[in-house]
């Protein structure tokens, strides 16, 4: 499973769960995540999840031709698988990609290095 937060201020703000549906962002009150900016599109961008050959989860960003773009790691992107602590901007928004698999297995891997 993943999700993204925002923090503002050294708080967390808001978190989303990404499960197996699209996760849609925009100024639409159809989207999940509704963003109330000039700068954000009524349908700006989703997150969305396919499946590897093992059965894993693969997490991606998709643009939906929002007008100001959407940005990964400060790349402005059309389409981006998304990994760990990927930051995300939408207009102002800021967020952080988390994907629990992925800190579980980092956890892991320092636990039997110490």
């Amino acid at each position: 499973m993943a999700r993204i937060i925002q923090i503002k201020n050294g708080r967390l703000n808001q978190q989303f769960m990404v499960n197996n549906e699209a996760v849609k962002i925009g100024r639409s009150h159809s989207n999940l995540i509704q963003l109330n900016e000039n700068t954000i599109s009524a349908s700006h961008a989703e997150i969305f999840t396919e499946y590897d050959q093992h059965g894993n989860r693969i997490y991606f960003l998709l643009d939906l031709n929002s007008k100001n773009g959407s940005f990964v790691n400060q790349k402005k992107v059309s389409c981006r698988q998304l990994k760990h602590k990927d930051k995300l901007r939408f207009g102002k928004n800021f967020f952080t990609f988390i994907d629990e698999k992925e800190l579980l297995n980092k956890i892991n891997n320092e636990k039997t290095t110490q």
